[in-house]
């Protein structure tokens, strides 16, 4: 019989303190039949399997060398390990030793096997040395070792510990459910164990520096003790802790000596080449290497050794390889130290290759390339998709390699200044061709709209958008905005589209410009419910990616502000138009939008005559600060209007001529103008020119679209005030239910709360006990409750005062009614148009109105 070393048939014990690896224990004590332990050198196949096999005290162990190729050597060292377990001394009686290399020996220990009450679990470790001794398929010892696997009982359990997958034809017990496979994703240390593995190597060692170094190594033992014995070493010798990389002494020699001699001769400089890739599509690695091949080579490289392993998630180029990081590391530090021309080279291959299905891998190699022609060739097919992902530090970083042609490329020149956020110099403008494709057209559409471009005169945006995901949500993006600066409404196809590429390609700060312009275009076709929506929902995709402040978020923000406004809740507005403080840069619809939805809101939320006023002066500050340049109609139309009704709230009818003046000189005759001089007519008493101004307005007669959703309802309000003052009450009731049906889908509630005390008394008697909880009539009699609640506080005798004054009374009448003399009525006067900023007592009467302060209860009972 051949005599056993005794190392190899003895459970090994560690040389260094061993730390606990919960998932390998749990998967090996699960493992009933076959168990495959697979990693590569370095992963603790050996620590790990040993540790658990001393705890479950009945384990013949065999460490295989390369001269165990030998049949007779393998089966008398694994008889060996049989016999000195707790009952495997009748092993030795059945079969005899000197049989060892017959053919047939390992199906007669297997059928030894079966007569024993409790069979032993047989560990054959460092199965790989068998492998790399004789690799074929049908060797001796392969064939013997699958006779043992397939023909032994079930709970006769082994387990197998290799470096590679074994050519051992385990496929029939993997169908059957009789392998358990245990792979370098269960053997690698998890955050708990690195963390114990590196404070036994490196006591100290900070948290965050053993959380790189685990993050750094992948959880690979050997690397992570590599990693603590470099920390540890620098330590003892005062020095401060090392970077720990591919080019470290420690690491290079343990894989000098443990895993580069085991690499054949083809695979050592593949995986120098492919080390510049992590990871490596096949097509790559075939370009890298030269080597049709490549792409099976480094299958079969995980297969033998599990260096290398394949992704199967399938992306633009199929399954790719990744390669054990810190070995990559290494040879990627060997290449640049010692090659340095070719690294470059391969660099700027792996840019090339990868432009078209992964942009920002890409340019982090076309910048480690340090090649300028490389770098404009991958710009130009990678600049887009990085901008529309905010990547513009990584644009920005491979327009620096690309050097001089930056300047002279009307690619990489537009580019530049959008990444840079600059116009183009002037002084060299780039050549453009005349006739550009549609990807360049539609960045240079894209470079006017962010201003660092100057815009053509008479532009016209090309009709036929380019096909790939990114230049086509670009193009769609600056269609909308072209159609939003033409004074029209973008369709809704082309912000869904738009939104859409966005989310599949991860488009995201693209994703928030697409939906801030679907709120704008919402809120433009007085959709205030889906503008809302949409706006929160950009707003909420901003935060999702902690995108700084931008003018699309801006505007997200005003949509926001506006609908609260619109729906009469004047203290959500300041909330949002604090997030997208406008800034310089900004369009002028949006900075002065902003500014005059938070002015109303201010004037709304004012107590007394003087906030009001100084509110009223900073909507004149909005309005004048647009000076002659152009802005859309719509924007201008409403600042008069919300200007136009506040001037005259407070009496300011000189203050409101000069708006409704501004915006005729902006926009010519519109149904806004003709509302405009309704309300002047209105506020003057002439309740005849009131009302034929708002029949006009609603009739269309200015021969000009309706530039603000709210003109209708305001016009049916004025009707509704004219008719009230005539008693006229079947036509109040009219025009205020035609007010209401055509506010709800706006949820345009401010105009209710603004349109006087008159009207808002005669909508509660009228809906109040009749709107049903939820609907539109309840919360436009919420907020008139709200706004009644806010008023100004007049003492109770300025009170009776002022709710006498609509009256046909004098004032020395009204000081009998109130038993009061007429100078003690005429200080309250005084004080009451000191209070309410007015001058006359027709500004009172409509001051007092519009903010409730008068109860119409006689009005209503003698004329109504």
């Amino acid at each position: 019989m051949h005599r056993v070393p005794d190392a190899s048939v003895r459970i090994p014990r560690p040389a260094h303190p061993v730390v606990a690896r919960t998932a390998v224990r749990s998967a090996l004590d699960r493992g009933r039949d076959t168990v495959l332990v697979r990693g590569a050198a370095g992963f603790g196949k050996t620590t790990a399997v040993a540790d658990w096999a001393r705890s479950t005290g009945d384990t013949a162990w065999v460490t295989l060398e390369a001269a165990d190729a030998d049949p007779r050597r393998l089966w008398t060292a694994v008889l060996t390990a049989l016999v000195r377990t707790p009952g495997g001394a009748d092993l030795e009686a059945e079969l005899d030793p000197d049989r060892a290399g017959d053919p047939r020996f390992p199906s007669d220990l297997a059928a030894a096997l079966d007569h024993l009450a409790r069979p032993p679990t047989l560990v054959l470790d460092a199965l790989d040395a068998l492998e790399e001794a004789d690799p074929h398929e049908d060797a001796p010892w392969s064939t013997g070792l699958r006779d043992l696997l397939h023909h032994r009982r079930p709970d006769a359990r082994v387990v197998l510990c290799s470096r590679g997958d074994p050519r051992l034809r385990l496929a029939r017990l993997r169908v059957a459910g009789r392998l358990t496979e245990i792979g370098p994703e269960v053997l690698r240390c998890d955050g708990a164990e690195a963390a114990a593995l590196l404070a036994a190597t490196a006591p100290g060692l900070p948290v965050l520096a053993a959380a790189r170094l685990a993050r750094l190594t992948a959880g690979w033992p050997v690397g992570l003790r590599l990693a603590g014995l470099a920390v540890a070493e620098a330590a003892s010798e005062g020095e401060p802790s090392p970077a720990f990389d591919g080019a470290h002494r420690l690491l290079a020699g343990y894989l000098t000596d443990e895993v580069l001699p085991h690499l054949t001769e083809a695979e050592t400089p593949l995986l120098r080449a492919t080390s510049v890739a992590d990871p490596v599509p096949p097509d790559l690695a075939v370009e890298l290497t030269g080597d049709a091949d490549a792409g099976r080579t480094l299958d079969e490289l995980g297969r033998r050794t599990s260096l290398a392993h394949r992704l199967d998630a399938d992306g633009a180029d199929g399954p790719a390889h990744r390669v054990e990081p810190l070995l990559r590391m290494h040879l990627l530090a060997e290449l640049s130290r010692n090659d340095r021309c070719e690294y470059h080279r391969l660099e700027a291959v792996a840019a090339r290759r990868l432009s078209a299905s992964a942009p920002a891998l890409a340019v982090d190699h076309v910048v480690r390339s340090a090649d300028a022609d490389a770098a404009a060739e991958v710009l130009r097919t990678t600049g887009v998709p990085l901008f529309v992902r905010g990547r513009f530090t990584l644009l920005r970083r491979a327009l620096r390699v690309a050097g001089a042609e930056t300047s002279r490329d009307p690619w990489l020149a537009t580019l530049d200044a959008l990444a840079a956020r600059r116009p183009l110099p002037q002084a060299v403008p780039p050549e453009w061709p005349p006739d550009p494709s549609a990807e360049l057209a539609v960045l240079r559409a894209a470079a006017e709209d962010w201003g660092v471009v100057p815009r053509r005169p008479g532009r016209h945006d090309t009709v036929a958008l380019p096909t790939d995901p990114a230049h086509r949500a670009l193009g769609l993006v600056v269609q909308a905005v072209e159609a939003l600066r033409a004074g029209s409404v973008p369709s809704v196809e082309t912000t869904v589209e738009a939104v859409r590429l966005a989310d599949e390609h991860g488009f995201a700060p693209l994703g928030v410009q697409a939906c801030a312009i679907a709120a704008v275009a919402a809120m433009a076709r007085g959709d205030v419910v889906v503008a809302r929506d949409t706006a929160a929902q950009a707003l909420a995709r901003a935060d999702r990616i902690a995108l700084p402040r931008s003018r699309w978020s801006a505007a997200a923000a005003a949509v926001l502000g506006l609908a609260a406004l619109v729906r009469g809740r004047p203290g959500e507005v300041l909330d949002w138009t604090g997030r997208g403080a406008g800034t310089p840069e900004d369009p002028i619809e949006l900075s002065v939008g902003t500014a005059l939805v938070e002015a109303a809101a201010r004037f709304d939320l004012a107590d007394g005559a003087g906030p009001r006023a100084a509110a009223l002066d900073a909507l004149c500050e909005v309005r004048q600060s647009v000076g002659g340049r152009p802005m859309d109609a719509r924007i201008a139309a409403f600042a008069a209007l919300v200007e136009h009704r506040a001037a005259l709230a407070l009496g300011r009818r000189t203050a409101a001529r000069g708006v409704l003046g501004w915006l005729r000189e902006r926009v010519g005759e519109t149904p806004e103008t003709a509302l405009m001089r309704g309300w002047t007519e209105f506020a003057a008493g002439r309740d005849d020119g009131a009302r034929a101004a708002a029949r006009r307005t609603l009739a269309g007669a200015e021969g000009a679209p309706i530039l603000v959703g709210l003109t209708e309802v305001e016009s049916l309000l004025l009707e509704a005030n004219v008719a009230a003052g005539r008693a006229e009450r079947a036509a109040v009731r009219g025009s205020l239910d035609a007010a209401l049906a055509a506010a709800e889908p706006l949820r345009a509630v401010r105009p209710f709360t603004v349109a006087g005390s008159r009207l808002r008394e005669i909508l509660t008697r009228l809906y109040g006990g009749r709107a049903d909880t939820g609907s539109f009539a309840a919360e436009v009699l919420t907020a008139i409750a709200h706004e009644t609640d806010g008023s100004t506080r007049l003492s109770d005798r300025e009170r009776d005062v002022l709710e006498l004054l609509p009256s046909l009374l004098s004032l020395a009448e009204i000081g009998e009614d109130l038993s009061v003399s007429l100078n003690t009525v005429k200080t309250h006067v005084r004080s009451i148009y000191t209070k309410l900023g007015v001058n006359t007592r027709r500004t009172a009467v409509l001051a007092g109105y519009e903010r409730g302060l008068i109860r119409p209860a006689r009005a209503l009972t003698s004329h109504a």
